[in-house]
């Protein structure tokens, strides 16, 4: 190790292209990515620390939503009356239990539901 040159990391840092967009526009931000030196989630911290601090990014929030989409992870919620499959989950401290989307009963933070155990299904109601 003594003797070899120190190898620079190969991606950057939200800072970074936070750096690049304000000095050099969203064709930098977009020649960082195509390189591969900064990462789609990098991307997007980036933005949300520019608009965070007020800064324009119309320009590079149109360049992520026509290059990076989205971005939303994992599958859509679950519409009234749709079925679907859940594997249970499990943490040190507790038994087994289940993660249940409730947007398709309109349910938010801090409201309360009506949850009644049977031998082989448990009924949500909004209350």
């Amino acid at each position: 190790m003594p003797g070899e040159l120190r190898r620079r990391r190969s991606t950057l840092s939200f800072k970074d292209v936070q750096i690049a967009y304000l000095m050099n526009g969203v064709n930098s931000v977009e020649r960082l990515h195509k390189d591969g030196k900064a990462s789609t989630a990098t991307i997007r911290r980036a933005l949300s620390h520019l608009r965070t601090g007020g800064r324009e990014v119309s320009t590079l929030e149109k360049w992520i939503q026509e290059n990076l989409g989205v971005g939303v992870r994992g599958r859509a919620a679950p519409q009234a009356g749709q079925e679907r499959v859940y594997r249970a989950q499990q943490i040190k401290t507790s038994g087994p239990f289940l993660r249940l989307p409730l947007s398709a009963l309109m349910v938010n933070k801090g409201e309360v539901v009506s949850v009644r155990f049977e031998k082989d299904r448990i009924v949500v109601r909004k209350v």
